[in-house]
C-alpha cells in the first residue's frame, strides 16, 4: 500500500473553477429529483464542504440561506449548458476521462472522481488523497477532505477497475446517524457506536471528534468489500437497464438488487465480517440497511437479533448465502426481462415487482 503524505496540497484555481461549474450544471438539472428535506440536508452537507468545514460544525443560518439563493439564482443559465473540458498543464481533458486526469494529478497529492450518481445524475468530485492501493488488480482510492463536489456524494464508488473510498461523506453519514441515537432506540446502531467507543448523548468534543474519524476509517473497509463484490459481479447490461428506469421506485428498486447482490456475494462485506467475526461491523451494517435495501432483506435483521444474544455467526452466513443466490436470480431475471422487452414493457414488469 502507498500512503500519501497529509496535507494541503497546492491546487489550480482554474481546475477548481472548472470542476465546480460542472458541479453547478448537474445540480442545476438534477436538484428536482431530491426531495425537500433531501435536498436541503444536501445543502447542508455542501456548503460545509465547500468551506472547508469539519461535518459537525454549527452553521450560521443566515449564511447558509444566502449561500442557497446564490446557487439557485445561477440554476436558469446553467440548465442547458454543456460541461467544460478540465485544463491541466496546458492539456485539456474530458471531464469523465477519469484515469487520464488522475494520471495528470499524481504529483498534487489530489483524486479526481466523476460518474453517474443515484437518477444517473452526473457527479464530480475532487479531494485530498490520502492513500492508493491495488487489490486483485482494482486499484483503490481513498480520499480525505473534498475540496470541491456536487449535490450527491456516496462514500464508496466502483468504476469498471477502480474503486473510490471517500471518508469525508462516510464521515458524515455516521454522524446523521448518531444522531439518531437521542431519537430512537435502534438496537443494531446503538450497539455498532458502543463497539466503537461512543456513549448515547455524548458530547460531541475533541474526543468525540477522533473517535468518529476512526470509525469512518475502519469502516472504510467493509465498503470497500461492497464496492469490490460490485466490480466482480458486474454485468454488462446493468448501466444501460438503469437509463431505462423511467421513475424513481423502479431505479432504487433495481439499484437495490445490485447492491444486495454485491452485500451478500462471496466477495463482499458480510462474508469478510463473518470471517472476521467482526461485531461492531455487522451491527452497523445491518443498521445502515434503508429503503428497499431493508424491505427486500428482511432475514438479516431477524437473523440479527437472533445473533445479538448468542453470537451465532453460522446464522449470519447460512442468511447471507441463501440472500445471495435469490439476489442474483432476481438480478438475472430482470436482465433476461430487459433483453426480451421494451422500454415501455419492461417498466411496467419491474413496478408489478414492486406491488
Amino acid at each position: 500500500m502507498k500512503y500519501i503524505r497529509q496535507g494541503v496540497p497546492c491546487m489550480d484555481s482554474g481546475l477548481l473553477d472548472d470542476i465546480k461549474y460542472n458541479c453547478d450544471i448537474s445540480d442545476a438539472q438534477f436538484w428536482g429529483f431530491f426531495s425537500i428535506c433531501g435536498l436541503l440536508m444536501r445543502y447542508r452537507d455542501l456548503f460545509r464542504s465547500e468551506k472547508g468545514l469539519k461535518p459537525w460544525t454549527e452553521l450560521d443560518q443566515k449564511e447558509i440561506m444566502a449561500w442557497i439563493a446564490a446557487k439557485e439564482a445561477r440554476w436558469p443559465e446553467l440548465e442547458q449548458a454543456a460541461f467544460r473540458d478540465l485544463s491541466i498543464g496546458g492539456r485539456k481533458y474530458h471531464p469523465f476521462d477519469v484515469a487520464e486526469i488522475n494520471q495528470a494529478l499524481s504529483e498534487q497529492q489530489l483524486i479526481y472522481g466523476a460518474g453517474y450518481g443515484m437518477f444517473m445524475k452526473p457527479t464530480f468530485f475532487l479531494a485530498e488523497l490520502r492513500s492508493k492501493q491495488t487489490i486483485d488488480g482494482l486499484t483503490v482510492y481513498t480520499s480525505g477532505g473534498e475540496r470541491v463536489r456536487d449535490l450527491f456524494s456516496s462514500p464508496g464508488m466502483a468504476q469498471g477497475s477502480t474503486i473510490f473510498l471517500r471518508l469525508e461523506p462516510l464521515t458524515m453519514l455516521l454522524l446523521y446517524k448518531f444522531s439518531e441515537l437521542n431519537t430512537r432506540r435502534i438496537t443494531a446502531l446503538e450497539d455498532a457506536f458502543g463497539r466503537y467507543g461512543f456513549g448515547q448523548r455524548q458530547l460531541v468534543n475533541d474526543g468525540f471528534r477522533d473517535r468518529l474519524e476512526r470509525m469512518a476509517e475502519a469502516y472504510a473497509g467493509v465498503l470497500l468489500r461492497h464496492e469490490i463484490a460490485e466490480a466482480r459481479e458486474d454485468v454488462p447490461e446493468w448501466k444501460e437497464i438503469l437509463t431505462h428506469a423511467e421513475d424513481r421506485g423502479v431505479e432504487l428498486y433495481l439499484r437495490a438488487i445490485k447492491d444486495l447482490v454485491a452485500d451478500t456475494s462471496a466477495y463482499g462485506p458480510y462474508k469478510r465480517i463473518f470471517e472476521t467475526r467482526d461485531r461492531a461491523a455487522l451491527s452497523l451494517t445491518v443498521a445502515l440497511l434503508e429503503g428497499y435495501r431493508k424491505v427486500l432483506f428482511p432475514e438479516i435483521r431477524e437473523a440479527y437479533t437472533a445473533f445479538s444474544g448468542h453470537e451465532k455467526w453460522e446464522a449470519v452466513e447460512e442468511i447471507r448465502a441463501a440472500g445471495y443466490g435469490r439476489f442474483r436470480e432476481q438480478r438475472d431475471d430482470i436482465v433476461e426481462l430487459y433483453k426480451s422487452t421494451g422500454k415501455d414493457e419492461f417498466n411496467k414488469k419491474v413496478k408489478e415487482l414492486l406491488k
